[in-house]
């Protein structure tokens, strides 16, 4: 409820009733636009994104930052904030179809990107604390399906240029096959066009907006793509036809399909060529052709539900064949029949942690081989892979031993659903384990404030990460943090000292319980490290409210309008004694090498230095900000902007001075932005890319730098919707 309470009244400032829309349009337009960049950026639809600060206002809105979360529970305050992030989403929506439709491909995607997904999660979050009916699974799908749909489109128009090419350079065959592969994105497209289109008529149903726009260009698109594809298909490829003789239509795998009958062109000329290739029931089917275009196939269903009525067989032609793929449905009657599975042992006397287990899953019925058949298999309540049966009735399953698995853990094999023309009961096979020991290393850092970071990396004897396991941090006997270890085995947690500890005296300890694992338990111990220099020093007593004295004077010395106050107003929470944290991938190093490299990585900044610092206290919003600041130091001189530029006129004009790459600097720009105006937290994991960024972009502040902008070199004016070429 807090999280939803902070976006109530973030979005108190932005959202309005939809009667009053227009009049807020209206007013937005009078706002003095920074030219380049800002200007496309609101053709794009992306409006709804926080307000940017102009060259004629001031950061003193009167707007509520952050309200009581037992205040915030009228329903009429959440249908706003739902339908406000609607809007956002719809936004992004127009805006992507808008630029799939003009052949801007990279683009549609992005306008569904990170800021989508970030909407997309507020909108679950809200409609949770809602009895509302709302849109989120569709807006799910549409996120998903709409990034798929751009892919097929763009990858459907540079196979038809590949195409046209291969038909100028008079290659028959090479054309046949991009023909038919021109037929397979026309009919993955139809297939995701159609569910955008159904997901788009439920927003707009159960939403204030109207995606008909938006139905409207996926239409035009697909209905171009159709027509392309059909006028291929129409120029490079004899139609045929499927005849099927009388047969008996009670089958099972057991007493299979016998079909037969004759493949035919539309003219009634038979088929050309000794065998033909036939897809029935999942299976494909190799078989013989006669002169006169007779043929005969057997097939036993094994993987379609027991009790169907029908099967489609469809004739499948050679990639380079002239002929055009036909199909015919036949009835009948499946009945099902048990199969029995088995397993190798394994081959080595024992497991460990992280060691790879492999052992060979066979099937069959009655002695015959059950093949292309789909396995499901687990290996200590966890999921393991198996390949389907190949023609010898063969899978290979294959798991890695997870830390879970203890005792008489086994590898089990099952149907992958039920109900199939073929069954079994699950098999199983025990797996010898062993147990194996652990190192755990660990580092401790004063942050200020009195606040401590501890990380470090657990692995086994033999130097394999250990990944997902919680360690404990204490001081003088006493826990206070925990952290999960990531990937590469890494952990790190952050925490206040206790009141009657010191940081000059205090040893951090840090513990790994191996219970309930196969991993031996381990612990490791670790003096604080002190922070040197001016930031150590007013860490406690500095008068801006508790931001540090060298994030203060990079801040102040921007001359960024209200950025001092932005990063008050939006400090993280500090009062908790204790967090439990998982961290990216990294490496860390021990305390026990006095020689090693510091634990935060040198930026050749001081207020890239600072943002790792409040990185490391748990101030992401902060850190970004600070990181921005050090930018606009790094790169005004060379790019000649004033300190009274906007961040975003700050931007294109770097961008066009050449300093800096568009992509970066925008991201950066608008992660400021959210950090430092919109009144919502940033992640950690967010914070920490923005200021990689910003430690990427430092390297470019050369006065005599040479890159030039970017630009969106995907845009292909020439596919367009309109006629066929």
């Amino acid at each position: 409820m807090l999280v939803v309470a902070c976006l109530v009244a973030t979005a108190s400032a932005a959202a309005v009733p939809a009667g009053a829309a227009a009049d807020t349009a209206a007013q937005s337009a009078t706002v003095p636009a920074s030219p380049g960049a800002d200007a496309d950026r609101s053709a794009l639809g992306t409006a709804a994104t926080p307000p940017r600060q102009t060259g004629n206002e001031t950061n003193n809105s009167t707007g509520v930052i952050h309200e009581n979360p037992d205040e915030v529970d009228g329903e009429n305050e959440l249908d706003r904030l739902l339908s406000y992030l609607s809007g956002e989403l719809n936004g992004d929506i127009g805006a992507s179809t808008l630029r799939l439709s003009r052949g801007e491909y990279e683009a549609a995607r992005a306008a569904l990107g990170d800021d989508y997904d970030d909407s997309l999660g507020k909108y679950v979050d809200v409609e949770g604390e809602t009895d509302g009916d709302g849109a989120s699974e569709e807006y799910r799908t549409v996120g998903e399906t709409q990034r798929a749909y751009v892919d097929t489109v763009r990858e459907f128009r540079e196979t038809r240029r590949e195409y046209e090419a291969a038909r100028r350079a008079g290659d028959d065959e090479r054309a046949r096959e991009l023909a038919r592969e021109l037929t397979r994105l026309a009919e993955d497209g139809e297939s995701q066009s159609d569910r955008l289109l159904t997901a788009f008529d439920v927003i707009s149903n159960r939403t204030d907006g109207d995606l008909t726009e938006s139905s409207t260009q996926i239409e035009a698109v697909q209905a171009n793509v159709s027509e392309q594809r059909d006028e291929i298909v129409s120029r490079e490829f004899v139609a045929t036809s499927l005849t099927v003789d009388d047969y008996d239509r009670n089958i099972s795998f057991t007493d299979p399909l016998v079909l037969s009958g004759s493949l035919v062109a539309d003219d009634g000329t038979p088929v050309t060529g000794s065998t033909a290739r036939f897809a029935v029931g999942g299976q494909t089917i190799r078989t013989a052709v006669d002169a006169d275009g007779s043929f005969e196939l057997t097939y036993r269903p094994a993987r379609i539900p027991a009790g169907s009525s029908s099967v489609t067989v469809r004739y499948l032609p050679n990639d380079t064949s002239v002929y055009q793929a036909t199909e015919r449905v036949v009835p009948v009657a499946v009945s099902q029949v048990n199969a029995t599975a088995g397993l190798s042992e394994p081959a080595a006397p024992a497991y460990g942690y992280a060691d790879g287990v492999s052992v060979r899953a066979t099937l069959r019925v009655n002695g015959t081989p059950v093949p292309n058949y789909p396995l499901a298999a687990s290996f200590a309540e966890s999921s393991a892979t198996a390949s389907a049966t190949n023609a010898s009735g063969q899978s290979t399953v294959s798991t890695t031993v997870p830390a879970t698995a203890t005792g008489a853990a086994s590898i089990r094999v099952a149907p992958d659903g039920d109900g199939r023309a073929v069954t079994f009961a699950p098999a199983a096979v025990s797996v010898p384990l062993e147990t194996e020991g652990t190192a755990l290393d660990a580092s401790a850092r004063e942050a200020g404030n009195g606040t401590v970071v501890v990380d470090g990396r657990l692995e086994t004897d033999e130097g394999e990460a250990v990944s997902g396991q919680t360690v404990a941090v204490g001081v003088a006997g006493r826990e206070v943090a925990s952290a999960s270890t990531n990937e590469s085995g890494a952990y790190r947690a952050t925490f206040d000292l206790p009141s009657d500890a010191s940081a000059e005296n205090a040893t951090v300890s840090a513990a790994f319980d191996g219970g309930g694992t196969n991993l031996e338990s381990s612990a490791a111990t670790a003096s604080v490290r002190l922070v040197d220099g001016p930031a150590a020093a007013g860490a406690g007593n500095n008068a801006s409210g508790g931001l540090p004295l060298d994030l203060a004077w990079v801040v102040a010395g921007t001359a960024v309008v209200g950025l001092v106050a932005a990063v008050l107003l939006r400090r993280n929470r500090a009062g908790a004694s204790a967090t439990t944290t998982t961290v990216d991938d990294e490496p860390t190093a021990s305390d026990t090498d006095d020689s090693s490299e510091p634990d935060s990585v040198t930026t050749g900044t001081p207020a890239l230095d600072a943002a790792v610092d409040a990185l490391d206290a748990g101030r992401p919003n902060d850190a970004v900000v600070v990181a921005y600041a050090g930018i606009r130091q790094s790169l005004g001189p060379a790019a000649g902007v004033d300190d009274a530029a906007t961040h975003w006129e700050f931007c294109d004009r770097c961008v066009d001075a050449g300093v800096a790459p568009a992509d970066a600097l925008e991201s950066l720009t608008a992660g400021y932005e959210r950090a430092a105006y919109s009144g919502l937290s940033v992640s950690d994991e967010a914070a920490a890319e923005l200021v990689e960024t910003a430690r990427s972009l430092a390297g470019t502040a050369a006065p005599d730098a040479t890159d030039s902008p970017d630009s969106d070199g995907d845009a292909d004016a020439s596919e367009a919707v309109g006629a066929v070429e």
